[in-house]
């Protein structure tokens, strides 16, 4: 039997009423989608990782993240196949309730959803750990949202992964490590750092710009094609 399937958001249409909730321009650039997976939310707090002004939605579990990060989200999405009953909030948001059975899994929707509302900058608030094939599909997905104009990246409190793409990303310093992963043949250049690059071929297949170090006020990053950057944070 096939499966359910949640519309395309590319289908959805502002003001509507939709199987994604009530479509419609929510007001913020930014948003942050609190998804299941590890997560350090001092860490996350005392960083600062979070913005200041946006949009928050949590995916199924995610809403457990919420009180002691102290957001309270605007919309919870999901099949709520893991998050108990009990948990379930009284309060009056917006709930968007999906099939256990379909081919985006609730983070995927809940940044779909941010998206089509007009948010343009995203930040997955945990998505690590447990299971390796959520995790690997959360980080893909940050390269489908890019695609779609939107700017995403996840974090844990203990990091930030994000896709730079034809562009130069800067880093302040900080005693920790970043790394650098080619998503497709590319061009990679790197300044302030202990071991800097210049037009240097990266593949997905030599991954060798592992846990470099930040020596200067700032690092560098430049890329010509499409990479994953990982910033990891000292302990």
């Amino acid at each position: 039997m096939e499966r359910d399937r949640v519309p395309d958001p590319a289908d959805l249409r502002c003001g509507g009423e939709t199987a994604l909730g009530k479509n419609g321009c929510c007001g913020y650039r930014s948003a942050v989608v609190l998804t299941g997976g590890e997560c350090d939310t001092d860490k996350v707090l005392r960083g600062g990782l979070l913005p200041a002004d946006a949009f928050i939605l949590a995916a199924d579990s995610g809403y457990l993240k919420a009180e002691p990060l102290g957001l309270m989200p605007h919309i919870l999405v999901g099949d709520f196949d893991s998050i108990p009953a009990e948990k379930m909030p009284a309060d009056d948001l917006e709930i968007v309730r999906v099939p256990c059975e379909k081919d985006e899994t609730d983070t995927m929707l809940a940044c779909n959803i941010a998206a089509e509302r007009g948010c343009r900058e995203i930040l997955i608030v945990g998505g690590f750990g447990g299971r390796c094939d959520h995790e690997l599909s959360n980080i893909f997905w940050l390269e489908n949202m890019l695609d779609r104009g939107v700017h995403a990246a996840m974090t844990d409190g203990n990091g930030t992964i994000r896709i730079i793409r034809n562009e130069t990303a800067k880093i302040a310093r900080h005693e920790g490590y970043f790394s650098v992963f080619a998503l497709d043949s590319c061009v990679v250049s790197l300044g302030g750092c202990k071991y800097p690059l210049n037009r240097a071929a990266l593949t997905r297949s030599l991954p060798y710009a592992v846990s470099n170090e930040i020596t200067a006020d700032w690092a560098e990053i430049t890329v010509e094609g499409t990479a994953l950057l990982c910033d990891i944070y000292p302990d």
